[in-house]
């Protein structure tokens, strides 16, 4: 048997799969876009959505509902007006990867998906289902000391690298 075959029928008949898995959808990664958009391009005052939409390629009224999320959870202000938009509510530097991830996702929880199914103790199981959790520990350690600032900087390292095109 192929270990890809192997891993698939493991999978299917034996190991029970998690629905809190780390996963980000649309919401977490829109989320987490509009607010490295915002904080690059906060210091002429505040942004507006339809600013952000089309910087980000996301549509408008997905990111207004996005936007009222974001504020909900604490991470963003809004200024009502001509001159009106949304500013962060603290400091790049203080908002984590995996506190927005965690406001728009849910909680990031461990990898259940290796839960025993059978009563028989399997080493093998046992074996991936500590490194499994090592794997998600470490995923939370990284987003929770990675911060928007950080993600700017990449932005801004990203942007000044050349690049040649045909």
């Amino acid at each position: 048997m192929t270990v890809k075959r192997a891993v698939t029928t493991l999978a299917s008949s034996e190991w029970e799969y998690s629905s809190k898995a780390m996963k980000l959808s649309t919401k977490g990664e829109y989320g987490l876009l509009a607010l490295v958009d915002l904080a690059r391009h906060q210091d002429s005052g505040p942004v507006q959505v339809q600013q952000i939409a089309e910087r980000q390629g996301i549509s408008k009224q997905y990111l207004d509902q996005l936007m009222l999320l974001l504020k909900k959870a604490g991470f963003v202000t809004s200024a009502r007006g001509r001159l009106g938009g949304y500013t962060l509510a603290r400091t790049a530097e203080s908002i984590t990867l995996l506190e927005v991830v965690t406001a728009l996702e849910g909680p990031v929880e461990n990898v259940n998906f290796l839960a025993a199914r059978t009563r028989r103790r399997n080493t093998a199981r046992i074996a991936l289902k500590d490194v499994w959790q090592t794997f998600n520990e470490n995923s939370r350690t990284f987003l929770n000391s990675t911060t928007l600032a950080q993600v700017c900087e990449r932005c801004y390292a990203a942007e000044s690298q050349v690049t040649y095109e045909i």
